[in-house]
């Protein structure tokens, strides 16, 4: 019998061997308490997440979908279907591009090496907190055309967001207050910035620009895609990033290896997103009828994709549970795929291999405080919200 509910503190603990289950138990897992699917296997979800049948309409995260509690106001980002959403991205697409890409990693690179110093000063620092998500939430900022100096309390705001107690489904109190502060925040400047109609060079300019068959964005409507860029650009990248620290630590030899030869620090990461993926889970409602793996799934359904669990499916990984910097997989599922495929990826590659890069170059041994190690107890997250370190000399 399949041991698997999302909200079981046992998964929160190492939620490998019930996805094990899953996969060869139960592929198309269905729970009625939810009335919603649970998708497992790799070519499941890659195969099906871009459905025309699905609908992100209904909200795409664990706290919609299984618990029904909406997480943003309005229409968002995550939460167009098709023709508007592809639409949108394609004005978005422009900022995420390998060459815009190119054109940030200087500043990349220098607050990489900014936030390494400070840390190196100390002897001791916080891979997340002093080092990757410093980084991530002014990239984040940069992006969105948000103020670069509101950056830490977009990020406090965030880490508040995923906040959990044992044997509660769901946000907390304080996690949902965090929400509604980054929320009330991002209205509000969007609505300065409506005042600021010329501009358009930024993200935020071109939500508060687009128009598409008459649809146009209420100021609630984009603050709610800018939350879910904020979080999505604010917190995945450390989890990424100090899981790839930790399985450096834990397999000396092959970060001796990328310590000789950096040209592997990508392949390296890549790796990492697969083995370590922050997102559990994300979904979708059914919108028509559709059958997977001879299950027949009804409209009004929930449909949750496993993503952490399919990136160790052994049908498409020889061997997934073990970390492997030369493993080079030709797909993951760590950036979604698709239509809602993560529109921040390239970025996200780029922010990894610099910070790993800048990390080994002045850091080649370094000694993982695990016994001090803080992760996320959460059915949508999880990873590191801290990670120490102690410099080897």
């Amino acid at each position: 019998m399949v041991r698997y509910n999302p909200f079981s503190e046992e998964l929160y603990d190492d939620p490998f061997p019930i996805y094990r289950e899953l996969r060869d138990e139960s592929p198309v897992h269905y729970m009625e308490e939810f009335n919603c699917w649970f998708l497992s296997r790799f070519s499941d979800i890659w195969d099906h997440i871009g459905d025309e049948r699905l609908t992100a309409t209904q909200g795409v995260t664990s706290v919609e979908l299984l618990l029904g509690k909406p997480q943003t106001t309005g229409a968002s980002l995550a939460s167009l279907d098709e023709p508007i959403h592809l639409e949108l991205r394609k004005r978005l697409n422009p900022g995420f591009l390998p060459s815009a890409t190119r054109r940030l990693e200087p500043l990349v690179r220098e607050l990489t090496r900014s936030f390494l110093e400070e840390g190196l000063e100390r002897n001791e620092f916080d891979i997340v907190g002093d080092y990757a998500m410093r980084l991530s939430v002014r990239v984040a900022c940069k992006i969105l055309g948000i103020p670069l100096e509101d950056a830490d309390f977009l990020s406090n705001r965030v880490n508040g967001f995923f906040g959990r107690d044992e044997g509660q489904r769901g946000q907390t109190d304080g996690a949902v207050a965090a929400m509604q502060e980054l929320q009330g925040y991002l209205l509000d400047w969007v609505v300065r910035r409506r005042r600021e109609p010329s501009r358009q060079d930024d993200i935020l300019g071109q939500l508060l620009a687009f128009e598409h068959d008459g649809f146009k964005f209420e100021d609630g409507d984009i603050a709610s895609s800018l939350q879910l860029m904020v979080i999505g650009g604010t917190e995945t990248l450390p989890k990424s990033v100090s899981g790839a620290v930790l399985r450096l630590f834990q397999h000396p030899e092959q970060r001796a290896e990328l310590v000789r030869d950096p040209g592997l620090i990508p392949d390296a990461f890549w790796e990492a997103l697969r083995y370590d993926m922050p997102t559990s889970m994300l979904g979708r409602q059914v919108a028509r009828e559709i059958e997977i793996g001879g299950k027949n799934l009804q409209a009004g359904q929930g449909l949750m994709f496993l993503w952490a669990c399919a990136n160790r499916d052994e049908r498409e990984f020889e061997d997934p549970d073990r970390f492997d910097i030369h493993r080079r997989a030709p797909r993951i599922l760590s950036f979604g795929h698709a239509t809602h495929r993560c529109m921040g990826a390239n970025i996200a590659q780029m922010e990894g291999r610099v910070l790993l890069e800048e990390l080994l170059r002045r850091v080649p041994e370094y000694e993982v405080l695990e016994g001090r190690a803080v992760s996320i107890r959460s059915e949508f997250f999880r990873g590191y919200v801290s990670l120490p370190i102690r410099v080897v000399n």
